[in-house]
């Protein structure tokens, strides 16, 4: 059986829809990253050094981290499900560019703004806003763009990027990023939300556990 340690409403979210989605045997542990004297979080933290989630741990001890990882690991688990195209083909280099895409470009830049929210002095907060604004709102015109005539992603079928994705765009509720300019994004998001497991998993985990010394 595979356990997946989690920090709510974090990117291990999307391995957590993911597990679900696949049909295979699993736990999911959550995990409180910010309780540093946790025996769970520090369990975590000796098996992956970089004291974060995703966090997979094989039924041989074999720990699995990274979303670019985890999450292909996951589908190629369950191939009948189709939530990723299959391996050595022109569509999974595909796929795996985009799922690249929102781990090295949407998912830290969406992060980042949470930063303006710690910030004190009204006029530095102002720049802050000007200069994340931007930088975050690149990734979403791309992803934006790209979605102009597809339903998902990948194209017309659901995968595990697309869960991904929203796992990410999500933050921008408590990082306060506007994606009213943004209805493809918007679209996407309300699909990947109204699958049954999405909603499953979101009713498991509860509310974004988000950290409040980030937000003012």
């Amino acid at each position: 059986m595979i356990t997946l340690y989690y920090h709510r409403g974090a990117c291990s979210t999307a391995n957590h829809f993911a597990l679900e989605e696949s049909g295979v045997a699993y736990q999911a542990i959550e995990v409180n990253l910010r309780a540093k004297n946790d025996p769970l979080t520090e369990q975590v933290r000796a098996l992956n050094p970089m004291g974060m989630t995703p966090m997979l741990v094989l039924s041989d001890g074999t720990v699995l981290t990274q979303n670019s990882a985890t999450l292909p690991f996951i589908a190629d688990l369950a191939p009948s499900r189709k939530l990723l195209p299959e391996r050595g083909t022109r569509e999974r280099h595909e796929a795996e560019q985009w799922l690249g895409f929102i781990a090295s470009d949407l998912h830290p830049r969406m992060v980042e703004v949470a930063w303006i929210w710690a910030e004190k002095d009204d006029a530095i907060q102002a720049r802050l806003r000007s200069y994340y604004d931007e930088r975050v709102s690149l990734p979403l015109r791309v992803l934006e763009n790209h979605l102009t005539d597809r339903q998902f992603i990948l194209g017309q079928a659901y995968s595990v990027i697309d869960a991904y994705a929203v796992v990410a765009l999500g933050w921008s509720v408590p990082c306060q990023v506007s994606l009213d300019p943004y209805p493809n994004i918007r679209a996407l998001i309300a699909r990947v939300e109204a699958r049954p497991v999405i909603r499953h998993v979101r009713q498991i985990e509860g509310p974004l556990d988000w950290d409040a010394d980030k937000a003012r």
